[in-house]
């Protein structure tokens, strides 16, 4: 009895503080994921040639952008790039002088993750229908997530449709790094993610 009394007054405190935890809500897509799938589509788009159509107008054909997730921040960018290019996008494909038909492979995001370390376990309390969990203990953890695309561009006349040109595919990723080496945690990533508006106070570890 003196052994079970200390055990559910530390299980009544962890109970305690987990109703401290704030009220969240969260998007369809996590902050990480939606800059991963950002930085792939500004990395893939922005790798695609299209200097040989400067000035000229252009119609654009979303037909097999249908079935992706995230085709109007796509459909954004490619506009954004065109016009930093000095081309014309139109309505109608009459008024253009080639029809761009933008396809889309691959948009996803994935993980891998490399765990060393103590696993979560329960713990029974004795004389009581109550586990005690003790989190998982890393010495050495590495969750990555990754963002990949690929894409592709036909290129017609307006007047008939009569193909013109096949761009190259183009291919691109992003990565982002949970790290906990020796109990220390840390992040890496190979996107630009500062603020513009920078917080008061900023932290490069995990709190």
């Amino acid at each position: 009895m003196k052994f079970t009394l200390p055990l559910m007054t530390l299980a009544l405190l962890l109970l305690l503080s987990g109703c401290a935890t704030p009220w969240m809500t969260n998007t369809k897509r996590n902050a990480i994921e939606q800059y991963l799938i950002s930085s792939v589509v500004e990395r893939g788009i922005s790798s695609a040639s299209f200097k040989d159509y400067r000035n000229k107008k252009v119609a654009m054909d979303y037909t097999y952008f249908d079935p992706q997730t995230d085709k109007q921040y796509t459909q954004g960018v490619l506009e954004l790039r065109l016009a930093e290019l000095g081309m014309i996008v139109v309505k109608k494909a009459e008024e253009a002088d080639y029809i761009i038909q933008p396809l889309c492979g691959v948009l996803a995001t994935d993980h891998s993750k490399i765990f060393l370390g103590t696993p979560s376990l329960p713990v029974p309390v004795p004389n009581a229908n109550l586990d005690i969990v003790i989190p998982e203990i890393p010495l050495f953890q590495k969750f990555t997530r990754y963002g990949y695309g690929k894409f592709s561009f036909v290129v017609y006349e307006a007047k008939g449709r009569k193909p013109h040109a096949v761009l190259p595919t183009t291919r691109s990723s992003a990565r982002y790094i949970d790290w906990v080496i020796l109990l220390i945690p840390f992040r890496t990533h190979d996107m630009e993610m500062d603020d513009t508006v920078q917080a008061e106070i900023q932290y490069d570890f995990i709190p």
